[in-house]
């Protein structure tokens, strides 16, 4: 019998998934404790137009991003329009062009597949004077914890040190070294794009790791069950998977399943979704790296808001500065990366969110 994790996944039908208050005691008002009425909903300009660019509508993950941008939007008195590019690079640029000469909007919430893909379309959206705030792929040659020119955010929790520390805390486990293989996105998306490069930078500091499949899942659970089977048939002495997104590793968990080989390969997981959080329980899924995804589009959100209304920061989201999503007040210090000894602290605090 498979564990109900992978039942849920592979059986079951896909989920679709401040203001602050001063304190008066005894007639004196605790300033300190409140955030500045200046900064906070109280003080945006209304009937703000908005536009959220999502990589797609098709997973767990994206949709609470879509979620996340017209609840924001609504708090803050604003509309906003989602554009979802189901992962087609040239698909999103003709949506963020054509919004642009639209003339409809006045900021955008671009989630980009790709840093260049989308370059010529963020450039255009500024010429026009369109806020921009980017989450979770840069644009252009910007780096990724540093707003491009002009923006006025860049939210995400993927830097190219998260995942250095990710690969670390694997290849740490076993001085002795081994084969090992990754699980992405597309390819050509950013957050696939830096997870190899931080793979290239490692080598020589790893000599004795061996990258034995970079495989492309589309970030789907069906792709990662047939490329690990691949994968392990090649080579039966792999240690360790690492997958970035929760939604493609039970594909990897039901192939070693399969093979016989459950328990005796470690995965380490981005993204932290329910099903993880199981997998971590039962021992199946050696630690995960929780994402915020509703957090991600409300921080965009709240950066586009502030500027288009005149403020410097808006409930703490300051304009023109990139937003770790790692370090979001949402986790309330907790590390991102959740073990089986830990998990207990972030269902405390209501983790994960999808």
């Amino acid at each position: 019998m498979a564990p109900k994790y992978l039942r849920q996944i592979f059986e079951q039908p896909r989920l679709r998934t401040s203001i602050s208050i001063a304190t008066v005691v005894g007639g004196t008002l605790l300033a300190a404790a409140v955030i500045s009425p200046a900064m906070t909903a109280e003080a945006v300009k209304q009937g703000l137009k908005l536009a959220f660019f999502c990589s797609g509508g098709d997973n767990d993950y994206q949709l609470t991003g879509i979620r996340a941008a017209k609840e924001t939007a609504a708090k803050y008195g604003a509309s906003v329009q989602y554009y979802d590019a189901h992962f087609d690079t040239a698909k999103q640029l003709n949506q963020i062009m054509s919004a642009t000469s639209s003339g409809n909007f006045e900021g955008f919430v671009i989630e980009a597949i790709n840093a260049s893909t989308v370059c010529s379309s963020v450039k255009a959206a500024l010429q026009k004077n369109i806020v921009v705030a980017m989450t979770n792929v840069q644009a252009c040659d910007a780096p990724y914890e540093v707003p491009y020119q002009g923006t006025v955010a860049m939210v995400g929790g993927q830097a190219a040190s998260v995942y250095e520390e990710w690969f670390k805390r694997g290849f740490d486990t076993d001085p002795e070294g081994g084969e090992f293989a990754v699980l992405v996105g597309p390819i050509t998306q950013g957050n696939s794009v830096r997870a190899k490069a931080v793979l290239d930078k490692l080598q020589s500091s790893y000599p004795k790791w061996k990258l034995v499949g970079f495989e492309d899942t589309g970030y789907n659970a069906g792709p990662a069950l047939k490329k690990t089977q691949d994968v392990l048939q090649a080579h039966p002495k792999l240690k360790i998977i690492f997958s970035n997104y929760s939604g493609q590793t039970p594909g990897a968990i039901a192939a070693l399943k399969s093979a016989g080989m459950l328990g005796q390969v470690k995965i380490y997981d981005m993204g932290g979704d329910k099903v993880m959080f199981g997998a971590v329980k039962e021992g199946t899924v050696h630690e995960t790296l929780i994402f915020l995804p509703y957090e991600e589009e409300q921080r965009g959100v709240q950066a586009v808001v502030a500027k288009l209304s005149g403020l410097p920061e808006l409930d703490g989201v300051k304009v023109g500065e990139f937003w770790d999503l790692t370090k979001d007040p949402r986790l309330k210090g907790l590390s991102p990366f959740v073990t089986k000894d830990k998990i207990a602290e972030y269902e405390k605090i209501g983790l994960p969110q999808y």
